[in-house]
Order: C-alpha cells, then sequence, then structure tokens
C-alpha cells in the first residue's frame, strides 16, 4: 500500500516550519540560514533543463499513515535541554507514524520526515527523478525523467546536504590519480536542509524534513517551462507539498505535487504598420490546456536507490553499433591516445545456465504495460513488446522480456516502481504526437536501472487528432529550412545532444501524420469507411510499430537511420517478405509509410517485425561472452558490418550531416526515387480531392487538410533529393575493413537530384488547382485561433504555401555551405573538373527560375515571387561579405548576376508584355544593377 498525503501545506505548518528554521544554525559556507521552506541549493548551473531518466522505488510498501508506531526510546521523563540545543528525536517524531524501508518515513499531520541510516550517511545511491504527471503539451509529459545522478547524503554541521558525485573523470581507487582528479573536478550541491532535530541516541540516524530536501526544482522544470511557453513560470513552495510516498528496502520514492506560477501572462510585443512582426517562435505561448495559464501543478517524483551491490559487467561501445553510452575520462589509462572511455547502456542479463546457448535469464526485463492504455489496443501494444524477444532468443535468451499488465486497482504507479521498463500512455493536445523512450543507467557499468516508452494516445484517433486546421508541418519557410536542415549541416538547439542521452524522437509525430496520409489516400481511392476495419488495421500496426522503436530506445539502442536503405522496391512490394522481416532493416529507423501507387501490390505499410539490424544490435549488446574473450567475441559481432549491407547504421548525426543515405522518412534502398514516389502520392491525393463529392451536411475542411497534406508530402521528401547535391556517402567501418570513410556523390547522381528540385519545386505547374476547389478551402470555425493567438485566415493564401517550399530550396541551393561542400570534394577524387560545381549550380538554378526571360513571356504571381526571393539572395551575395570557406561564392554570383541583367534588359525590349510583368522585371534590373554597381570593402583585402 502507498500512503497519500494532503497535496497542499496548511498555512499553520508552513509558519511553524519557518519560524523552526528561522533558528536553525546558518549551513557552512552560506552565511544564511536554510529555511525548512526552502533548500539552500536549487539544480546545478547548467544543468540540463530537458528530462532525461529517473530511478525509484519497488517492492513490498508500507503504509505511513497505518504502520504500526516503533516503541518510544529513552526515558519516560525528559528532562528540560539546554537553550539552543537541538530537539531531540524522540520529541521530533512523537505521535508520528512510520512506514519502514530504505529509509523510514515517518509522518505527523502535515509533516514528513525522511530517518537517514548513519551508515548511509556519505555512501552513494542512485538519485533520480521523474515527471509523474505533465500538461499535455509543449513536451511536458508523464513519464519523462530527469538527470540520473549518484548521489551522498552529507551532513555538514546541522545541515544535511544531497551532493551530485561527479563522474566525469574516474582513477583507480587509493592511488594518487585519484587524489588528483577528486581535486582537479567539483560534485554539485543540489539541495540542503536543516536537521529536524538530533541524531537518534542509539541508531545515531539523522532526520530530516523530506519537503525541505526535496522540494526545491531538483529538476530544472522552471528552464523548461520557460523554453517550451516562453513564460518565466517559477517555483511557489509555499503552495508544494508532498503528494505521495513509496517506501521499501529497495528504495524510497517521493512525489512531490509542484506548483509552478506567473504573477501575469506577458503581453506581445506591438508593432505598427511597416514594422516586421515578431517571431511567434519568441513570444510567450501560454499553455493552452490550463484553466488559468498563470498557474500549474506538476507532480515530480524523487527516489534514492542503492547502487547494485555487484557492479555489472561493462561492454565497451563499438561505433558500428547504434547504442546509448555512459562516458568517463579514465585518467588510469595512460596507454591510448584518448581517455575517454565509453559503455553501452543496457538491461543486466544473465543465463540460469550458463552452458546452454539458449536459456531463460536469472532475472529477466520487467516490462509492464500502464493501466491507461485502453483495452482495444492493448494486443497491439503487446505485440509490439514481444517482438523483442524473438531477438533476445538469438542473442541466447529465451523470455528475456517478462510482459505483465499493470492491475486497473494497483496501489502504485509506473513512475513510482524500480527496476522495470514501463510502457506508459497518456493524453497530450494534437494534432500530432510525440513518444519517447528514456532509460536511466548506473554511470559506472552503463547497466540500465529503469527505462520507458512513452506512447501517445493521438494514435488511436488520426482522424479527430488531424481535424484542426494547421498548416502542414513543413509548409512554411521557417519550416521547410528546418527540414533541409540534414542538406544544410545544421543542427537545431540541443537535438542532438538530447536524442543521444534522452531518447528524445519524432517518429511518433510524423507517423501519425504519414497513417492519415495514408487513410485519406487509400480511402479516396479505394472508398472504405474511415471507421472501418482497414482503418483499425492500419492503426493497429502503426501502433506496434512506434511500440517496437520506444521499447528499443528503453533496451538502450540509439537511431538507426540507414535502416531502409538495405530494402530494394521489389521486396517493399512484397507482402510475405514486409511480413516477416519489415519495411526496413530496423525498427530504429525513421521509415515512411510503405504506399503503394495505383495498380501495385499492397504489402504492409509499416513494421511489424524486427529487422536485421536490430537482431545483431541485441546480440552485440545482450549475449553472454566469456570475460577472457570478450574483445575478440565483440570484434567478431561488430565486423559483420563490413561485410552484411543489412546492418548498416548512422545515427542522429550522420543524419543532420550530408550524406544522402543517413535520412529521415525515406523507404528503400533509393531516396531519390522514394521522393519521387511521394510527390506522385500527393498529387494523386489532390487529384482525387479536387474531384470528391460532399454531402450536403459535410463541411469543407477536409479539402483544406488534404491540400495542406499533400503540400507536407512534398517538403518532406526535398531533403532527401537536396541532400545528394554537394553530398557524400559516409562509412563508421574501422581501418582493416579498406573503406572510404566519405565518398562524394557520383556527379550524374547529383545532377538528377538538381533536376529534380528545379523542376518539382519552381515550377508553378506544379501546384496548380481548380480555381473551384482553391475558393472551397474550409476551416474548422471553432479553432481558427491558434499557438500565440493567431488567427487562421479563412482565404487560404497557395502563393504563401507555396513559397514557404521555395525558399528553403533557395536557401540551400544559394548556400554558402552548399559552396564549400562542393569546393571540398575535391580533394577527394583524382579528376575536379568531373565534379559538380557551384558555378553550374547556381547557372541551371538561374534558368530556371528566370525561364520566361528567353522568350519575354508573362509572369504569373507565383513565379513573380519566387522570382523576387531569387533576386533578394543574389542581390544580398554581392553586398556582403563572404567567409573565407566559401571565397569562390561572389565571385559566381557576379558572374550570374551580370548575366541575369543582360537577360532582364532584352525581355524589357518586348513590346508584348503587361504592365504587372513589365513593372516586375523592370524593378528587378534596377535592384540587380544597384547591387553590382555597390561599393563593398571585401573582408580580408
Amino acid at each position: 500500500m502507498t500512503s497519500t498525503l494532503p497535496r497542499l501545506a496548511l498555512a499553520a505548518a508552513a509558519v511553524a516550519a519557518l519560524l523552526s528554521a528561522c533558528a536553525a544554525p546558518s549551513a557552512p559556507g552560506t552565511g544564511a540560514a536554510p529555511t525548512a521552506a526552502g533548500p539552500l541549493a536549487v539544480a546545478p548551473p547548467g544543468a540540463a533543463p530537458t528530462p532525461a531518466p529517473a530511478a525509484s522505488g519497488a517492492g513490498t510498501v508500507a503504509q505511513a499513515a497505518s504502520a504500526p508506531r516503533p516503541a518510544a526510546s529513552g526515558p519516560a521523563a525528559t528532562p528540560p535541554r539546554p537553550p539552543g540545543s537541538p530537539t531531540p528525536f524522540a520529541e521530533v517524531i512523537k505521535d508520528a507514524k512510520s512506514a519502514q524501508g530504505l529509509f523510514t518515513v515517518w509522518t505527523k499531520d502535515e509533516k514528513t520526515w525522511l530517518e537517514i541510516p548513519a551508515e548511509w550517511l556519505d555512501k552513494p545511491f542512485f538519485f533520480g527523478n521523474s515527471q509523474a504527471s505533465g500538461l499535455g503539451q509543449g513536451f511536458v509529459l508523464p513519464g519523462l525523467m530527469g538527470q540520473a545522478q549518484i548521489v551522498v547524503l552529507h551532513r555538514a554541521g546541522n545541515t544535511l546536504q544531497l551532493i551530485a558525485k561527479s563522474k566525469h573523470a574516474q582513477a583507480p581507487d587509493g592511488t594518487p590519480l585519484a587524489r588528483a582528479v577528486a581535486e582537479s573536478y567539483s560534485d554539485s550541491l543540489l539541495a540542503s536542509a536543516p536537521l529536524a532535530g538530533a541524531a537518534h541516541p542509539e541508531r545515531k540516524s539523522l532526520l530530516v524534513d523530506a519537503l525541505a530536501l526535496l522540494g526545491g526544482d531538483l529538476m530544472g522544470m522552471q528552464t523548461q517551462l520557460e523554453a517550451a511557453f516562453r513564460m518565466p513560470y517559477s517555483l511557489d513552495r509555499g503552495n508544494s507539498g508532498i503528494e505521495r510516498i513509496r517506501t521499501s528496502t529497495e528504495a524510497t520514492t517521493l512525489t512531490m505535487r509542484a506548483h509552478f506560477a506567473v504573477p501575469r501572462i506577458p503581453a506581445p510585443p506591438a508593432f505598427g504598420p511597416g514594422a516586421p512582426p515578431p517571431n511567434p517562435a519568441m513570444l510567450p505561448n501560454p499553455p493552452s490546456s490550463l484553466p488559468d495559464a498563470r498557474s500549474l501543478f506538476l507532480d515530480l517524483a524523487y527516489s534514492f536507490t542503492p547502487l547494485p551491490a555487484t557492479p555489472m559487467r561493462a561492454r565497451r561501445a563499438d561505433q558500428r553499433v547504434g547504442y546509448f553510452t555512459s562516458g568517463h575520462l579514465d585518467f588510469g589509462d595512460d596507454t591510448s591516445e584518448g581517455r575517454r572511455v565509453h559503455f553501452i547502456n543496457r538491461w543486466r542479463l544473465e543465463k540460469k545456465d550458463p552452458a546452454a546457448a539458449v536459456s531463460e535469464p536469472k532475472e529477466p526485463i520487467r516490462v509492464v504495460m500502464d493501466r491507461n492504455i485502453p483495452e482495444k489496443w492493448r494486443d497491439a501494444v503487446r505485440s509490439g513488446i514481444l517482438e523483442w524477444n524473438v531477438a533476445f532468443e538469438r542473442a541466447g535468451f529465451r523470455n528475456a522480456i517478462a510482459l505483465e499488465q499493470q492491475a486497473p486497482d494497483a496501489d502504485w504507479t509506473l513512475t513510482e516502481a524500480s527496476r522495470l521498463l514501463a510502457v506508459r500512455w497518456f493524453a497530450m493536445e494534437g494534432p500530432g504526437g510525440v513518444a519517447v523512450g528514456p532509460s536511466q543507467a548506473d554511470p559506472r557499468t552503463g547497466e540500465i536501472l529503469r527505462g520507458a516508452a512513452i506512447i501517445p494516445e493521438n494514435f488511436v484517433r488520426v482522424e479527430r487528432a488531424f481535424a484542426r486546421d494547421f498548416e502542414p508541418r513543413l509548409a512554411s519557410g521557417a519550416a521547410l529550412q528546418a527540414a533541409m536542415a540534414p542538406a544544410l549541416g545544421i543542427v537545431a538547439g540541443q537535438g542532438i545532444e538530447f536524442a543521444q542521452r534522452f531518447a528524445q524522437c519524432d517518429f511518433a509525430f510524423e507517423a501519425i501524420e504519414q497513417t492519415a496520409f495514408g487513410i485519406e489516400l487509400l480511402a479516396a481511392r479505394n472508398g472504405f469507411d474511415l471507421t472501418g476495419p482497414e482503418v483499425e488495421k492500419l492503426i493497429k500496426d502503426s501502433l506496434k510499430d512506434v511500440v517496437m522503436h520506444e521499447v528499443g530506445h528503453a533496451l538502450g539502442l540509439r537511431h538507426n537511420f540507414r535502416g531502409s536503405m538495405g530494402k530494394t522496391q521489389a521486396q517493399l512490394r512484397d507482402p510475405a517478405h514486409t511480413r516477416t522481416f519489415g519495411v526496413s532493416n530496423s525498427v530504429m529507423d525513421y521509415h515512411s509509410l510503405n504506399m503503394p501507387l495505383q495498380g501495385e501490390t499492397v504489402a504492409d505499410y509499416h513494421n511489424v517485425a524486427l529487422g536485421a539490424y536490430d537482431h545483431w544490435a541485441i546480440e552485440y549488446g545482450y549475449s553472454e561472452v566469456p570475460a577472457d574473450a570478450e574483445k575478440q567475441a565483440l570484434a567478431a559481432i561488430a565486423g559483420r558490418a563490413e561485410r552484411e549491407p543489412a546492418l548498416a547504421y548512422g545515427t542522429d548525426e550522420d543524419a543532420y550531416g550530408n550524406d544522402p543515405e543517413s535520412n529521415h522518412w525515406d523507404l528503400g534502398d533509393d531516396p531519390i526515387a522514394h521522393a519521387r514516389r511521394q510527390f506522385k502520392l500527393a498529387r494523386e491525393l489532390w487529384t482525387l480531392t479536387q474531384s470528391r463529392e460532399l454531402k450536403a451536411d459535410d463541411d469543407l475542411t477536409i479539402y483544406r487538410r488534404n491540400l495542406q497534406r499533400g503540400l507536407s508530402r512534398i517538403a518532406q521528401a526535398l531533403p532527401l533529393v537536396a541532400k545528394h547535391v554537394g553530398g557524400a556517402t559516409t562509412s563508421r567501418q574501422l581501418a582493416g575493413s579498406g573503406q572510404a570513410l566519405a565518398t562524394p556523390v557520383p556527379v550524374a547522381r547529383q545532377r538528377e537530384a538538381l533536376d529534380i528540385l528545379v523542376g518539382e519545386v519552381f515550377d508553378s505547374a506544379s501546384f496548380r488547382f481548380d480555381p473551384k476547389f482553391m475558393s472551397r478551402l474550409g476551416i474548422d470555425q471553432f479553432e481558427r485561433i491558434g499557438p500565440n493567438r493567431f488567427v487562421t485566415n479563412i482565404d487560404y493564401s497557395l502563393p504563401s504555401a507555396v513559397l514557404g517550399l521555395q525558399r528553403g530550396t533557395l536557401d540551400f541551393l544559394m548556400s554558402e555551405t552548399l559552396a564549400s561542400r562542393l569546393s571540398d570534394a575535391e580533394s577527394k577524387v583524382a579528376d575536379p573538373l568531373k565534379l559538380l560545381s557551384y558555378a553550374e549550380v547556381q547557372a541551371r538554378l538561374q534558368d530556371a527560375v528566370w525561364s520566361e526571360l528567353k522568350a519575354a513571356r508573362e509572369v504569373d504571381s507565383l513565379r513573380r515571387n519566387l522570382q523576387r526571393e531569387h533576386l533578394r539572395r543574389t542581390a544580398g551575395a554581392l553586398i556582403r561579405p563572404s567567409s573565407a570557406a566559401a571565397a569562390d561564392v561572389r565571385g559566381v554570383h557576379r558572374l550570374m548576376a551580370s548575366r541575369l541583367e543582360a537577360d532582364l534588359k532584352r525581355a524589357l525590349a518586348s513590346k508584348t508584355l503587361t504592365d504587372t510583368t513589365r513593372a516586375h522585371l523592370a524593378e528587378a534590373a534596377q535592384t540587380l544593377g544597384e547591387a553590382l554597381r555597390a561599393p563593398l570593402m571585401k573582408q580580408g583585402v
């Protein structure tokens, strides 16, 4: 059973605590008296505000409110104590009830104390934290975990300190190097609180107010909330309290009900006529799910768990196999060039029968399905979890995963339990969703002590999730530039670091979008019911796919964005192959929906089985090998990647580079061919939607949604093509493979990609629609006010949407980054003259954008928008200094600008142009001429 305590401290208790704290002596080195309402420390400076793994207690739990009270200790009559002396232990806990466990928990009225045994002082604990509740938006979700720490509880005078031990650098205990490391690297103070009274006279244990010690913002939620909503929420400790306590011999977990608030909602900046509107991403965006956005509660769970008595044998990471890692500087090893050591993160599995090729584990990986998962979808979730047992059996473990369903009346939550992998189910604001697979590992060895696969409820209500009218995720210029980030070599914010450590991924979000697109197209193509069995099967398969992916993260696996490259188009159209081997060689990939073109064979749309890479990665991480032969055995397993293309691996860092074979949302061994398929599927949806007759009582939102869905598919496919221009395929193999680590994409392939970009994005014929259709793009009139109070316009602007696609493509093709990559390739080939040059890219681009000039044709509005964007970039390249890394850029742009100026003058001599086109071309010629003749202080000259 679990003790559930009142959420908020009574005013009288708060006052008493404050008075008691004011009388307490100052903590050493602080110069101020700590208070029961506020420990001296908050989250350490520089700590990541994003969530990561946590450990919590599990096992037999005593209920604090009803546990038998221990016999009172000490004399029956207590003599008066001298002034200033601490309150005796027995007097503090008089009439309190106790719950026995790792730490004994004492409760009385609104007070909760932790009794810290003397033998645990200055001994390392595994300290974890996690979010037990969320907001349904802003990536503030139940089950997300904070940064795991190894901590000690240290007495400093009359203060108890919670100190996180530095594991950044290590050296053998008892050596001079160990002393040097201790003196060179600092620990961090997470929290502190005054002792509640004197130590126990016999046990010598210490008593500390639990709320005073753990009531601060240990998880850094204030920073996370401000990053998500651009509002400076502060922790309100006066209205925060202890929600639940769970203690056993294995762990002690306290769940805090933390109140965060702002005194007012910041007003958005004012801007007048002619002034550019503010960037929506930087404006206050109050959570829409709250009844009052000035106030919110979050349940935050903190747990103390003893470290494993016998550390698990650490396993070295190999760059060819994708695992999350725990690393440190090893000052005890002076034989290697670098001191950094990386161990893979994995669960502890040991065979019951070490001699058997396949054995039950001594202790399986305990996986618990959330009671919140609806009955209807549990089979799909269960199937996704148990699919991993196939891989574990090949690695030597039968029934490595022991699956159980949490009882509906369980008196514990998945946030409180330790030593398990929790499959959580949560609700959040639509459209879309996010799923994550965080885990928490012992930093000494990489042993995973707790993990989670967190699945959004939006998965099972695709249609309703997409009922609101938002622009397609990649239709705006800024969004497309983000999609082009892999081709441009841009890593936005903390994405990679977060992905490495905490397994954040947007697989679930895009999987929902892809499934919605597929359902709508199949319904329009085949006429089946959107609520029928075909759609339900599609959703279940998609749900299983995402569960496999997120459970894989919780088992220690990183993304593998090269997974789908091993599948041919014939295999993807073969139902027997996809049912047995999946649509990708790894469920850790972001694979696109396996959508057939009209008339093609229908196979599985999603991964319904693990791929070859997944089986191999589990073999590397979990198979038992003798300690004395481990290095050779693991090298043999990893070395298979040199010979077997199905085991190719590329992760987040690779996908955010210029390797066209490591991609988000491709499918099959030819990314360009896949992109072409996406263009065809988008246009098929548009064609079918334009001819679709609606019932008299239907609204018209489906027309707008399907237009946006098609634009989104095209925008998502463009980076798959763009990465070939100036791209290079990369390898993670070691020296013995004899493989090149970077090979420029063949020039013919680069020109093919350039032709597609030019033909698909810059031709206005690609975005022509029936005017009747364009005049009937309905919106949800009840949901017109979106984030930041921006109102959706009922008059849809196709030119603006198309321009969003074109801007991102122009930015890429005219970037200095691309110029540098094309120049860098010259040193990697024998004949640089056979490479694609930056000048050729600009000439091809300019001819396509200004194609009307040669015949002096009329220029429509879509093309005028595009030409102005190209002109702005060309003129800007002439005026601004270029970087030394792309010295050829200005010269190329000056040559192109001179040619364009001449073409504009010839076109303006024509007598057939309308005034609109003539004005447009005349302005372009004047702008270009001024840029060509502008004085410029050249940088570095």
